[in-house]
């Protein structure tokens, strides 16, 4: 069994048999720069993964969206002509929105039955194993949040236009989307400046640029036309404020591809909580695709649990899903029906409309298969693609593809993390489970302070604003019991220049950001009036009895509890999230430099650190009339619940 999954910008194409995924293939293809090659395309893929003629092929497409066709109808009809041209003596079925397998004539009379498709078959061959899930699938291009609820794709909408209205596809992708799609604004120099709409840049650029997506995977033309190495990538990213590598070194470009990949991960961990909303019961993420590393921490971010796909498939075959899941769904449907799936005429049986799939739209996108269509996990220890393999590969085992993330069995624990051996996966507590397991000795309901203020390192490149914020610090001080968190400021962005040069491994780049922590809050307890510095809780509730104001050296503390990720996504803003619910805060005011607005200027990481009875104010330290009240509101405003605000 062949399944494709045949993209305007990329084409990919899976070989099946009893159920095991044998080889996967993809390659880069702009269809409106060379429409006539596609069905030299097809014949060539199909090779590489050994179809036989005749074979029976399951088809999925997105390719109808390319600008070169006027209509839907126009580039439905082009690709299945491609498909038919390429395929003469094959059977060929189409895969349908609704759930079932069209023959060639009927797609082509109902075009809008199997555009844009593909989504709906991962979630298909998903809702098989995982019953109860939101599958998150980020490609190149766009992202899915598709709802299983007791086993049934339980989406809102089924046409692209129906789905961004609803929040379950967003146009954003780990390669393709521009920068200047992604957010307006990005830190410069302790401001925020405007980003150029240029198309200086892709996200393909920032991923590359951070080490999460591997040079070889960016499939997109660059915006310069120059590789999509490191080196260039960074060159593009400067050229996003206009500037260039003579006037931004690595710490201004990795600050700009951070800010580009929080606010990634913020929008689509927006609509992963507005698809949520409407299936509250969802407690697990699958998340598959390229951009695998943006739907794992959107999902964590969302306070999901997340499954990877590819710990199921194999890296290679997760990260082409709806070509592998098209063709196991059509094996199984021919199974099912008795009908070998051996490339014979299967028109000759009469078959109806229904003949593969769900026997109305009511059924739609229900249960129209039955049984497991992802392999079983006993079947994931060989190697995509050896001759007769039958089964599929860990990402270990995958020629050609970026092993990433791979954590030691300590760090896997205190995440929470243990394996499952049952399905070969790793389970994660729930963020309030970890959290938990982590508070220091802290009776429950006891409040050491009143609220947690967390101060940005960027204020240091502003000297009058930073004593600025001190002064209203201690003032604020006398009336309320205060504990400071310092950022990581210069001190951290020396960590991060030498972990672009010389690629530190997670550990040693997170505690060596950590302690540049310690020394910003050696700075600022000599210079807040009354400040003193602390290393742990006791400190911190000696030192308020007494009557200073503590500020927090949170090595030696994070260090015993270990409670966050290692990465980038974790900065002083999550560590001070974390840190208010472990000394009982009922608030974390978050001052920032001069002109920074808007949610997406705390880390990656920050909504999932935040305990959910901590309300969070942003502040910036030029806005002197928020940070008062912001610092002096009475406690007693917060007693009956969270009251979080960022402004915009």
């Amino acid at each position: 069994m062949i399944g494709w999954d045949i993209g305007g910008v990329n084409t990919k194409v899976a070989r099946v048999a009893g159920r095991d995924v044998v080889l996967v293939r993809a390659r880069p293809y702009e269809l409106q720069r060379a429409p006539d090659a596609l069905a030299s395309v097809l014949r060539e893929l199909a090779s590489e993964v050994g179809a036989g003629a005749p074979a029976t092929h399951a088809v999925t497409m997105t390719a109808e969206l390319s600008q070169i066709f006027r209509t839907k109808r126009d580039g439905v009809a082009f690709v299945l002509d491609a498909v038919a041209s390429a395929f003469p003596s094959s059977a060929i079925r189409v895969f349908a929105v609704d759930g079932r397998f069209l023959a060639l004539e009927e797609a082509r009379r109902t075009p809008l039955a199997v555009a844009a498709a593909n989504w709906a078959a991962t979630a298909q061959a998903i809702a098989q194993h995982h019953p109860d899930a939101l599958l998150v699938d980020i490609g190149t291009t766009t992202t899915d949040i598709i709802p299983i609820v007791d086993g049934a794709v339980a989406v809102e909408a089924l046409t692209d236009p129906d789905r961004l209205a609803s929040g379950e596809l967003v146009y954003t992708g780990a390669v393709r989307t521009p920068a200047e799609a992604i957010a307006s604004h990005v830190p410069l120099g302790g401001k925020m400046a405007g980003v150029s709409a240029e198309g200086f840049a892709l996200a393909g650029d920032v991923h590359v640029w951070r080490g999460d997506l591997d040079p070889n995977d960016y499939s997109a033309q660059t915006p310069d036309g120059r590789p999509a190495t490191r080196e260039f990538a960074g060159e593009r990213l400067a050229r996003v404020v206009c500037a260039d590598r003579d006037l931004l070194d690595e710490a201004a470009v990795s600050s700009i591809a951070g800010a580009l990949a929080g606010a990634q991960v913020a929008r689509i961990t927006a609509a992963i909580e507005r698809v949520l909303a409407r299936h509250p019961s969802l407690r697990t993420a699958v998340v598959t695709g390229l951009g695998a590393f943006l739907g794992d921490a959107a999902a964590r971010a969302a306070g999901l649990q997340v499954v990877l796909l590819a710990g199921e498939l194999g890296d290679a075959a997760a990260r082409y899903a709806p070509a592998v899941s098209v063709a196991l769904l059509l094996e199984r449907a021919l199974a099912g029906s008795g009908v070998e799936p051996d490339g014979a005429d299967l028109t000759a049986r009469g078959e109806s409309l229904a003949a593969f799939g769900a026997p109305n739209a009511a059924a739609a996108l229900g249960t129209p298969f039955d049984g497991r269509c992802i392999p079983a996990p006993p079947q994931r220890g060989c190697r995509v693609g050896d001759p007769g393999a039958g089964c599929v590969a860990p990402p270990s085992n995958t020629p050609g593809i970026l092993g990433r993330r791979a954590l030691p069995a300590g760090r896997l624990a205190r995440l929470g993390a243990t394996p499952d051996f049952h399905h070969g996966l790793l389970k994660l507590r729930t963020t309030t489970e970890a959290a938990q397991a982590f508070r220091p000795a802290v009776p429950d309901g006891t409040v050491i302070v009143d609220t947690v203020v967390k101060l940005g390192g960027g204020l240091l490149a502003y000297v009058e604003h930073f004593d600025a914020a001190l002064a209203t610090i201690a003032a604020a001080a006398r009336a309320h019991r205060l504990l400071i968190v310092p950022g990581g400021g210069p001190f951290a962005a020396t960590v991060r220049a030498v972990d672009g040069r010389l690629a530190l491994p997670d550990d040693a780049a997170h505690w060596m950001a950590v302690l540049a922590m310690d020394q910003y809050a050696h700075l600022i307890a000599a210079r807040l009036a009354g400040g003193v510095l602390v290393a742990e809780p006791c400190e911190i509730a000696a030192a308020l009895a007494e009557g200073h104001v503590p500020v927090l050296a949170p090595t030696r503390w994070l260090r015993d509890a270990d409670p966050l990720p290692h990465t980038w996504d974790v900065t002083g803003d999550s560590i001070a999230a974390w840190i208010a619910g472990a000394v009982g805060a009922r608030r974390l005011v978050l001052i920032k430099p001069p002109g920074a607005t808007g949610s997406d200027v705390m880390d990656a990481y920050f909504p999932r650190a935040l305990p959910p009875d901590v309300a969070s104010v942003i502040v910036a330290a030029d806005q002197m009339d928020a940070i008062k009240p912001a610092l002096g509101v009475s406690r007693s405003t917060f007693i009956g619940g969270p009251n979080r605000s960022a402004p915009e």
